[in-house]
């Protein structure tokens, strides 16, 4: 699952490539129209901005605490693709606020902070991981199988699992970088506001 962005009204500097796939291009068509669309991508940065769940959620809350820019009543919207619609002075707020905070060091030493606490979530789950493993290798072990899924467990075995799984720390999961505030910022910036989907 991804956060795809598209700037409503974006400054264009190139005009966007088309393909018509129903005319079944040649593969020779099609690297060239990646090959356009990339460029294009690169060239009109307000166009579009896209996260995978994973970035976009630590994305969007640092933009939500930090900026002052997103009102409280549409947090919500940030952290789901419905389409909620920034307009372009928000949008130009936000690329304002972000540059400061990038500027003054704030990204950068939350970027590290968050790192450091990211992980120290990776090696608890590792430890989980080495824990849920031992588990399972006693319930074959007792069962004569194996390779056994955790849900073919008996019940009160599956229960077990389930409390030892649910020790891991989900935050582990989730990165943040100052270039990925920086692409956003920029995104922002030419954007002339934009839709969440």
């Amino acid at each position: 699952m991804g956060f795809d962005l598209y700037g409503l009204n974006p400054k264009l500097k190139s005009k966007e490539p088309s393909i018509n796939w129903e005319d079944k291009p040649s593969d020779k068509e099609k690297r060239q129209y990646f090959k356009d669309r990339e460029k294009f991508l690169k060239e009109n940065v307000g166009h579009y901005f896209r996260n995978n769940v994973w970035w976009w959620r630590p994305l969007a809350n640092y933009v939500i605490k930090f900026t002052g820019c997103i009102d409280e009543s549409d947090h919500e919207y940030w952290s789901e693709n419905g389409g909620h619609e920034v307009d372009d002075q928000t949008a130009k707020q936000i690329h304002n606020q972000l540059k400061v905070l990038i500027e003054s060091g704030h990204t950068k030493k939350f970027e590290d902070d968050y790192e450091k606490e990211r992980l120290r979530a990776e090696k608890h789950n590792d430890k989980v991981e080495k824990e849920l493993k031992k588990f399972c290798k006693s319930v074959e072990k007792k069962l004569g199988k194996t390779n056994l899924a955790p849900m073919n467990f008996p019940k009160a075995d599956k229960d077990k699992w389930d409390e030892i799984y649910n020790k891991k720390l989900w935050s582990a999961s989730y990165p943040f970088s100052v270039e990925n505030v920086k692409e956003f910022a920029e995104f922002c910036r030419f954007s002339g506001g934009f839709k969440i989907c």
